[in-house]
């Protein structure tokens, strides 16, 4: 199997939809903390990704609980993941006005390096009232044979 293992700090914004009750638009960008890989060709390895993360995604909220959808790019390879969540995430209210949370997104494919790319990525959070996040996310991309 050819993993790649991926761990990224995100700072974004979630920012309410107009007119759609519960939607929010969640931007982010990244730094690559740490990559390693497993079962890929020496030509396929990927130690390192250069430049930055990002993501733009659509989350819908409801009760506590949250769905999310969108796309993850690593600009410094020109690549890009697609992730939905199946199953809801959850967050809490905490004292002075932050909320944390954590959230599981299933890898659906993938463009560049990862294209036909499947997986799951883990992510855990904190919010403020403002909309400000701050987020972990550790992706286990699962590479097509012959990578």
């Amino acid at each position: 199997m050819n993993i790649v293992t991926i761990l990224v700090h995100f700072e974004g914004e979630g920012t309410p939809v107009t007119d759609a009750k519960g939607f929010i638009k969640s931007q982010a960008k990244g730094a690559i903390l740490a990559v390693t890989s497993e079962g890929l060709s020496p030509e396929a390895q990927i130690e390192s990704l250069p430049g930055d993360a990002s993501f733009n995604t659509m989350v819908f909220a409801q009760d506590g609980r949250f769905w999310e959808a969108g796309r993850v790019d690593f600009s410094g390879i020109g690549s890009h993941l697609i992730v939905e969540t199946i199953h809801p995430g959850a967050s809490v209210d905490l004292p002075g006005g932050v909320a944390a949370g954590s959230i599981a997104w299933t890898i659906i494919g993938g463009g560049g390096r990862f294209a036909g790319a499947t997986g799951i990525v883990t992510g855990n959070f904190t919010a403020r009232a403002d909309g400000r996040f701050f987020d972990h996310h550790l992706y286990k991309v699962i590479l097509p044979a012959g990578g």
